[in-house]
């Protein structure tokens, strides 16, 4: 490696471990904290034999995080860690594939590409697997054109004990190179063999949402139109988004116009990125398939294969010759780096915030008997991840005390209590509205006995 092109590289890493670093004392939301709380208070035997038949993911990254909080702790910041580390991991992993395929520049290009992308370090900072699935994903790739294949056996088995959906980028690796992956898939398929009861028994559980919360199933994510839409918008700007609709279709097409020139400068040299695109985009036809009759469709799901998509865009770039190269490169960081710092710089973009939440709640209980109810008992983790006082209880809650104040909690009621049932059994009773509070998509209403209505 030439001194310049090392000395890009330990920025474009730096660069992405500081970045990553921003606001990462965010609150956790709901899934965090149920992934936080279940390391924590489940052994690691349950973690696979108890907790992991009624959730939807392998129990891999579950057993991971456990071990990582026994030696850094909870708090918001120390569970994160772990995907970032993964998130840098995966920017240097993207180097050694650019490197291998199209030589230094399409390397570094995509590295700094992936390192500044608003979607990537959305992820990177979230205690969930999507962080380190993408590592995993990658690392897959980079075994698979390095032609290392017990590599390629045990990370794949890794990934698919991390998540399943993952498994598409094997399809297309397999149509690359049959000949030479028929021993390896058997390996993968024997390393997965004692999981198989428990991932049946998951998929039974799984599909019985379909009945059980149907809205819930359509939320998880079902194949429609703006689900489709969402990958490359997604892709390109992250989680963020605009009141003015007509400002965001803007940008959405701007963006769109200069990624989509990058990646049509992969069509000179279309043998070399041919499949490139076909392990990019089977998985997300595939996943689109599936999301017709199971719930798994959405653009974060598909985070493994980002990395991909700006190899692609970073391929292209260099394709097109000196003349498109600095404006492309120029507009393209520019996009990631305004889309990700909107991100990182507004609260309005950050996770739903339980921690001021649950904060507001229990200064405004005070000394008063209160309790929080919740419309359905799932949606508790992070209200007991954060809270210090105020019991929480799920719907069956309003007869566990007689309590002056009662904060019910909108979280997802529309989902799981579309008829607004437990509100209007709170207000029937004799409770009346006093408050509501709003902390990024976390509603409460504070309820307080009516003692007038009481005493008649």
């Amino acid at each position: 490696m030439r001194s310049r092109e090392k000395t890009f590289l330990i920025l474009v890493l730096v660069g992405a471990f500081v970045i990553r670093l921003f606001s990462l004392n965010q609150s956790l939301w709901l899934d965090e904290a149920t992934s936080v709380l279940a390391a924590k208070n489940f052994s690691f035997p349950d973690l696979i034999f108890k907790f992991s038949p009624g959730d939807f993911h392998p129990p891999l990254y579950y057993l991971v995080l456990k071990m990582w909080i026994s030696f850094f702790g909870t708090s918001e910041i120390a569970v994160r860690v772990l995907s970032v580390i993964s998130g840098v991991a995966t920017v240097y992993i993207v180097y050694l594939i650019g490197k291998k395929l199209s030589g230094s520049g399409v390397a570094v290009t995509a590295a700094a590409f992936l390192a500044t992308a608003p979607l990537h370090i959305y992820y990177s900072q979230e205690a969930r697997m999507y962080s380190l699935e993408t590592l995993l994903a990658v690392l897959v790739v980079w075994f698979f054109v390095s032609e290392k294949w017990i590599g390629l056996v045990i990370t794949a088995a890794i990934l698919l004990y991390t998540d399943y959906l993952p498994a598409l980028i094997l399809i297309p690796l397999f149509l690359i190179k049959k000949k030479k992956l028929v021993l390896p898939f058997i390996g993968v398929l024997l390393l997965l063999l004692p999981w198989f009861p428990i991932f049946l028994n998951q998929l039974q559980n799984g599909l019985a949402v379909h009945s059980n919360a149907p809205n819930w199933w359509v939320t998880l994510g079902k194949t429609n139109f703006k689900e489709l839409a969402l990958v490359p918008v997604k892709f390109m700007l992250g989680r963020i988004s605009f009141y003015n609709k007509s400002l965001y279709a803007a940008t959405v097409l701007g963006s769109g116009a200069i990624f989509g020139t990058a990646l049509f400068g992969t069509l000179r040299k279309w043998q070399k990125a041919r499949p490139l695109w076909l392990l990019f985009l089977f998985p997300i036809l595939a996943a689109a398939a599936l999301g017709l009759y199971i719930s798994v469709f959405s653009y974060f799901r598909l985070l493994f294969v980002l990395p991909l998509f700006y190899l692609l865009v970073a391929y292209g770039t260099q394709n097109l010759g000196a003349r498109w190269f600095k404006p492309l490169l120029a507009g393209i960081l520019f996009i990631n780096l305004t889309a990700s710092s909107l991100y990182l710089f507004t609260p309005r973009f950050h996770r739903e915030d339980w921690k001021s939440a649950v904060s507001w709640l229990e200064q405004d209980a005070g000394q008063k008997s209160a309790a929080t109810l919740f419309v359905t008992n799932n949606q508790r983790d992070p209200y007991i991840y954060y809270s210090k006082g105020v019991p929480s209880f799920g719907p069956d809650g309003l007869g566990r005390g007689n309590f002056e104040k009662i904060y019910l909690m909108r979280y997802v009621q529309p989902i799981f209590d579309p008829q607004d049932s437990l509100r209007k059994k709170i207000e029937s009773v004799g409770y009346q509205r006093m408050a509501e509070k709003d902390f990024n998509g976390v509603t409460v209403w504070a309820y307080e006995r009516n003692t007038y209505a009481n005493l008649h």
